[in-house]
């Protein structure tokens, strides 16, 4: 996007011939245009300066956003085999403790992506889940956990348009709310 802008801008940006005025008030009158499209210009590379710099993510790494990402679809594997573990655990009637952490610590991953790419949902309401038992916790963590895992590919595919429709921004939304969802579910599961 900031190519495009930064093309735009040297498209439009005014030519001047090198013409010598006849007279000192056309000199005069060609010095002032020069001067205000010099201010002009000036002014439109601050702005693109300042969008650019106001675009870019700051993460504590240099890479941004890009390497975000990059963890978000590495994450999508390691969240699958977790949600794998964790159904087989379930069904034997296992310990959860391992499988919930590693599901939760996948998440997380996402969520911070999302939360980069400012796709901000609201925090989960907990008493959502207040007439659940424990078991019915574990099984509805489950099927968040499958749920989301169903769409994950859908997310890496919308991160790559070079366009961003009102459904990929409610698609991203709505996915920030599940990873939520089920971060607060894998945190108060026994």
């Amino acid at each position: 996007m900031a190519f495009s802008l930064l093309f735009g801008f040297l498209l439009y940006t005014p030519v001047f011939a090198q013409v010598e005025p006849d007279s000192p008030q056309q000199r005069t009158q060609s010095e002032l245009e020069a001067k205000q499209a010099l201010e002009a210009q000036q002014k439109s590379q601050k702005a693109l300066s300042d969008f650019i710099k106001s675009a870019r993510i700051q993460t504590g790494t240099s890479n941004g956003l890009n390497s975000l990402f990059f963890q978000f679809r590495m994450a999508i594997p390691k969240f699958r085999a977790a949600i794998d573990e964790y159904r087989w655990v379930l069904s034997m009637q296992g310990k959860l403790d391992a499988h919930l952490k590693e599901i939760g610590t996948q998440t997380d991953v996402m969520l911070k992506y999302l939360s980069a790419s400012k796709v901000n949902h609201p925090k989960t309401d907990p008493a959502e889940f207040k007439e659940y038992s424990a078991a019915e916790l574990q099984w509805e963590t489950l099927n968040s956990a499958e749920r989301i895992s169903a769409f994950l590919d859908f997310a890496v595919v919308a991160e790559r348009q070079e366009s961003v429709t009102p459904k990929t921004l409610e698609f991203l939304y709505t996915l920030d709310g599940e990873l939520l969802r089920l971060k607060w579910l894998t945190t108060h599961v026994r």
